[in-house]
């Protein structure tokens, strides 16, 4: 059960999308939302910048009625602080910033990676134009990873209202057919709206053209389980869906 959430706040607009994104649904869940700034001790200013963000972080809170939330800052290595510090949490919320679309996919390894392959809890990452939830695409390719993805997506179906859209994904239909009924006899339980969807291949454009027309605010999918090696050089389906989404994505282990 998410009972906390937390954020990773700045001065970017894309760390202001992530905190406005996941004060709302922490509210929705009735969560605590943990609002912490990560500071990195190798750049200079760092102070400045820490103080700025944790007041007006201190200022939008206010504007939240029924939030349970506290601010805090951290300084070192940014992502291995976030990594530590996501122990203490039920879901990771952080923004990206639009530029990886086209950036991102030049490099080897960037810090998005890096968060996706070190955090072992849920992670939500917010893209500049995500909305808040009203339909959730709950990706599941018929691995036990992939039922960690649905079970978390249908608590947070149920917990805000929104739908539930399901997605089978598998090589044959004969598979694809077996793993639809398979979350069908999970959600049976859950008082969900439910649809169900099957798809030939787990594609990054399978997922992100049922995802825009399906009108789905959030993406649900595993995290890779490539070793780091592979990572290093190859692009993994669920780190391409997170930087060419133009919605939030919910990626689990």
């Amino acid at each position: 059960m998410i009972q906390n959430i937390l954020v990773a706040i700045g001065d970017t607009p894309h760390e202001q999308n992530a905190f406005e994104y996941a004060g709302h649904l922490a509210v929705l869940l009735d969560a605590h939302l943990s609002c912490v700034y990560f500071g990195d001790e190798r750049h200079s200013g760092q102070e400045d910048i820490a103080a700025r963000v944790f007041d007006n972080t201190e200022l939008a809170l206010a504007e939240f009625e029924f939030l349970s939330a506290h601010v805090d800052t951290i300084t070192g290595d940014p992502i291995r602080n976030l990594c530590e510090k996501a122990h203490t949490a039920d879901l990771v919320v952080v923004g990206i910033p639009e530029s990886v679309k086209t950036s991102g996919l030049r490099l080897i390894h960037d810090s998005i990676d890096d968060i996706l392959s070190q955090i072992t809890k849920p992670i939500i990452v917010v893209h500049e134009q995500c909305s808040m939830l009203e339909k959730i695409l709950a990706v599941h390719h018929g691995d036990a990873a992939s039922d960690h993805v649905l079970e978390l997506a249908a608590e947070l179906a149920q917990r805000t209202k929104a739908s539930l859209l399901n997605l089978a994904m598998a090589d044959t239909q004969v598979r694809a057919a077996e793993i639809s009924g398979q979350m069908r006899g999970y959600l049976q339980y859950h008082q969900v709206e439910t649809e169900f969807m099957a798809r030939l291949g787990f594609t990054v454009n399978n997922i992100l053209q049922t995802a825009e027309k399906e009108s789905c605010d959030l993406i649900a999918l595993s995290a890779s389980h490539h070793g780091r090696l592979y990572e290093l050089f190859f692009q993994d389906t669920t780190e391409m869906v997170v930087k060419l989404a133009d919605r939030s994505v919910l990626v689990t282990r």
